[in-house]
């Protein structure tokens, strides 16, 4: 299983259309229907930061990468001059208390 998390800050006036793009692409990820994949993405209680996580059992960044939702979100977002650029760290599962990620 492939676990990644995806964080980054942006700018208060950018919030609203990030949040579109968000939709956007989880839209597009959703209709391509990618057996394995859960695609999260949290706001944290500072209103500006995203957290992306996303589970998988395969390396799902051809799908992702090959949307076009996907790619206007990523340049758009660049393109806003994000408080913190966006950072990718690779998650191991020690333990859970459900079913959703084994």
């Amino acid at each position: 299983m492939r676990i990644t998390r995806h964080r980054y800050t942006v700018k208060p006036e950018y919030v609203a259309q990030n949040r579109k793009n968000l939709d956007e692409f989880i839209a597009a990820l959703s209709a391509a229907s990618v057996p394995g994949l859960s695609y999260r993405v949290f706001l944290e209680a500072d209103g500006q930061t995203f957290l992306h996580l996303v589970t998988s059992q395969d390396d799902p960044s051809a799908v992702i990468t090959g949307l076009a939702s996907f790619k206007k979100f990523q340049s758009e977002l660049l393109a806003s001059g994000p408080v913190a650029k966006p950072d990718q760290v690779r998650l191991s599962l020690v333990a859970t208390s459900g079913d959703s990620y084994r």
